[in-house]
């Protein structure tokens, strides 16, 4: 079979809470929210929220939500977010917005798009959301 995979349609989560998640991707974040009639419908298992197209599908678990070392990557871009003391105020913000920031950061990192500055925080479920200028 000769496949080319040529780009990411979507990466699934499962959360344990779709509010808190929603809050964090959207409220925070300022990710598109989509698919949420679908999913009070019973017609989706997910509230999707969108990247540059691409979509996270937040999936409500009632198991444990062991996000272990796995992490993802957002690429931030606008008008205000474009240097390291721009990123630094986005994570003032968050923090206190009560999201947890991992110690020491921000920090020049390597991802698809190169080098530039990044910061883990963490979702609602502890997962790590590497937030990256581009």
């Amino acid at each position: 079979m000769d496949v080319d995979v040529v780009d990411m349609d979507h990466v699934a989560l499962r959360v344990s809470d779709i509010d808190r998640a929603l809050e964090f991707y959207h409220d925070l974040l300022g990710m598109s929210v989509r698919d949420r009639g679908r999913f009070e419908a019973d017609e989706v298992p997910y509230v999707a929220v969108v990247a540059g197209g691409r979509h996270l599908h937040l999936v409500p678990s009632d198991d444990d939500v062991d996000v272990g070392g796995e992490h993802v990557c957002l690429l931030l871009r606008s008008d205000g977010t474009g240097t390291r003391a721009e990123l630094d105020a986005l994570l003032d913000e968050l923090r206190d917005a009560g999201v947890e920031v991992e110690a020491g950061e921000p920090h020049e990192r390597y991802g698809a798009y190169g080098r530039d500055w990044a910061a883990y925080v963490r979702d609602p479920d502890g997962r790590r959301v590497e937030l990256k200028l581009h």
